[in-house]
């Protein structure tokens, strides 16, 4: 059990005692709306409520193959940058693409497969 966890115990522990929220909040430093937050969920989960759970995502999204396909046929056939392919996901290809993905994840996919080749910006001359 870490210190986060005990700390959470111990606001359970005095309420049961029968502490007033405000006086637990005021003894820990912490906010009344926090004491109450942690109090809520043990009489909601009971004692594994408390336990410290990690924040990651639970799934990893993966773009489907064929909305891939797409992008990367509007990539070589179009010559079309992200936000264009985006835009043309959203409007016109809705019923066509089982997922519509934003920009990055288009700027990513064209990296991924060697098609994002910037026009290089044109230098000032200095004459």
């Amino acid at each position: 059990m870490d210190r986060i966890e005990k700390r959470r115990r111990w606001i359970v522990r005095r309420r049961l005692d029968g502490w007033k929220i405000d006086e637990i909040a005021e003894a820990l430093r912490v906010s009344e709306k926090t004491v109450d937050r942690w109090w809520s969920l043990y009489r909601k989960q009971g004692w594994q409520g408390l336990a410290v759970k990690s924040k990651a995502p639970h799934t990893h999204w993966k773009t489907p193959q064929e909305t891939v396909q797409l992008i990367l046929e509007l990539r070589r056939e179009r010559r079309w940058g992200p936000c264009k392919i985006e835009g043309y996901l959203k409007n016109y290809a809705k019923n066509d693409v089982p997922a519509i993905v934003g920009h990055t994840t288009i700027h990513n996919l064209l990296n991924q497969h060697g098609l994002n080749h910037p026009i290089p910006k044109a230098q000032k001359s200095l004459g």
